[in-house]
């Protein structure tokens, strides 16, 4: 039986917030030494929150998978992802591959 499209949208959001945002926002600026390095957690977290919040507003699975593709475009080579490997930190390229996975599994 073919999940709901309220069901996929969730399936979808609960990825994303389990293997990129969560991670980043519950990042503690005492797990980095440097000033700098705790300047870049603060940093991302702000941009994460934001980038979650337009994630969850989105009504359809379709929305969400057609804005994460998109944001992969955006992102290349972006300042934040290079902020986030610094940081030891996951971002929506390095889940690319198990995204697609789910989306292929859910019909999306």
């Amino acid at each position: 039986m073919m999940a709901s499209d309220d069901k996929k949208r969730e399936e979808l959001l609960k990825f994303l917030d389990q293997e990129v945002f969560s991670p980043i926002l519950q990042a503690l600026p005492e797990d980095y030494k440097s000033e700098d390095l705790i300047r870049k957690l603060h940093n991302v977290k702000k941009r994460t929150e934001s980038e979650k919040r337009q994630f969850h507003q989105f009504q359809t699975a379709e929305e969400v998978k057609k804005t994460y593709l998109s944001a992969l475009d955006f992102r290349n080579a972006r300042k934040i992802d290079h902020e986030l490997d610094e940081l030891k930190l996951p971002s929506l390229p390095k889940v690319k591959d198990e995204f697609l996975e789910l989306c292929e599994k859910l019909r999306v």
